[in-house]
């Protein structure tokens, strides 16, 4: 009898630890056919792991190709500055080649020295004598070409070439003008004018005015006269600047007083009266 009950206990013993610490699962023995709660939980958590590496991998993957997109932007954006620069420059290069062409690297030299102008107005040396002196010159005076144009325009309109005016004419400006020795009327004085191809004075600047009272001491007839109380000069222009030494007016021809002060040499007489005159042509 004791030998049967122990072996009772042993064996509630067993099934007891079989219940508390089962080898296998009890609903899989239960429910024939059907994954075991062990199975389903070891599934779910190796499917989430292949969902994972994939999105991680594509998200390395776009963010390569926005790094790869940005260098080909900038590479395109170093090309095209790369060009411009280059374009620049061959433009550059092609000005320096034109002007290098077009002006010379030598100096501009200054001709016409005011040496050689007063030996022309004297007539003291001769056109080979005045080219020797602008060439020993050339080789000491060195200018601008902007300021030989000036000097050049200058003196051009100052100094007179060979034979500009007849012997016995003034050379002023762009105007030969002639002084008479001998007194006619007004009329008389317009033809020996004519006869010499020119004409009466015409005024017209204060720079004529001066010259001409500086360079006469006599009274000469000028080409200025009244017509229906106007004056007019005789190229048929009206009078514009006036010297009139005064107020009252005795005739209808100007006059012009070379030792009186050039603001205020001009007069009027009668057309008849005897005095000398002023001649005028172009050079």
């Amino acid at each position: 009898m004791e030998m049967q009950e122990i072996s009772v206990k042993e064996a509630e013993s067993t099934v007891y630890s079989k219940l508390k610490s089962p080898s296998e699962d009890v609903y899989a023995e239960a429910s024939p056919g059907q994954p075991s709660a062990r199975d389903r939980s070891g599934s779910g958590g190796n499917a989430k792991l292949p969902d994972e590496a994939n999105t991680k991998l594509s998200v390395e993957v776009k963010e390569q190709q926005e790094k790869d997109l940005q260098v080909l932007g900038n590479v395109g954006l170093y090309r095209a500055v790369c060009l411009l620069l280059s374009v620049i420059c061959l433009v550059l290069l092609l000005v320096i080649i034109t002007l290098c062409v077009k002006f010379p690297s030598q100096p501009q030299v200054c001709h016409g020295t005011e040496k050689g102008i007063e030996a022309k107005e004297k007539g003291s040396v001769t056109e080979k004598g005045i080219e020797a002196e602008e060439e020993r010159i050339q080789s000491t005076e060195v200018c601008s070409l902007q300021t030989c144009q000036t000097q050049y325009f200058q003196q051009q309109s100052q100094v007179p070439a060979c034979h500009m005016c007849d012997e016995g004419w003034l050379h002023f400006e762009s105007s030969c003008y002639f002084l008479s020795r001998d007194r006619r009327n007004w009329d008389e004085s317009r033809d020996e004018c004519k006869k010499r191809g020119a004409d009466l004075a015409v005024i017209t600047n204060k720079t004529v005015q001066i010259f001409l009272t500086k360079k006469g001491n006599l009274m000469y007839w000028i080409g200025l006269r009244q017509r229906t109380r106007n004056w007019v000069w005789v190229n048929e222009t009206a009078l514009g600047q006036s010297y009139w030494s005064g107020s009252n007016r005795q005739g209808d021809c100007g006059l012009l007083t070379g030792r009186d002060p050039p603001e205020r040499s001009w007069s009027s007489t009668s057309c008849d009266q005897y005095s000398f005159y002023i001649c005028q042509r172009g050079r």
